[in-house]
């Protein structure tokens, strides 16, 4: 079955939240965090999930949400935006893929490739002169998708926490 690429549909929050939570619980800082609470983890991606589709339903300018679809089943989704501030910062129009979730049940089919294909042609008719993007660094796949589509990594850092009550 082909893949199909489309724009935020109203509708689609709840399948996207269902996703984010599929998808994000595997390899985030979050998930991986064991002093987390695992609901509070969840509702994170919920409501990040719930936020970007409240902005693409109200139209957010430099903001979008792309769907991708099998037989109408949303499977994947990534959100961009353009960075005003380092825009303007550093004289160049400045976009970011803010997150890309596909459901595990389609991994390796090249929905994610699909979704960063369309991402960099939003780009360019945004007229964007750089993107960028961030990922978790045990995030193999998704780091192998974006440098298949030519990014390159330019920085690694590691987060350290410590839980001060119980």
């Amino acid at each position: 079955m082909t893949i199909t690429i489309d724009t935020y549909q109203p509708g689609d929050e709840e399948r996207m939240k269902q996703i984010a939570v599929r998808a994000f619980s595997r390899f985030t800082r979050y998930a991986l965090d064991f002093m987390l609470p695992p609901e509070k983890v969840k509702e994170l991606f919920y409501d990040e999930a719930a936020e970007y589709a409240r902005r693409a339903q109200q139209g957010e300018e430099g903001f979008a949400v792309f769907a991708a679809r099998r037989s109408r089943l949303l499977v994947g989704y990534i959100v961009l935006r353009i960075d005003k501030d380092r825009s303007e910062h550093f004289g160049m129009k400045w976009g970011e893929i803010t997150s890309l979730a596909v459901d595990p049940d389609y991994h390796h089919q090249g929905i994610g490739s699909a979704l960063i294909s369309r991402a960099m042609q939003w780009f360019t008719q945004q007229g964007c002169d750089y993107a960028d993007v961030l990922t978790d660094q045990n995030n193999i796949a998704a780091i192998r998708a974006y440098e298949a589509a030519g990014f390159r990594v330019i920085y690694s850092a590691l987060t350290l926490s410590q839980k001060l009550s119980d």
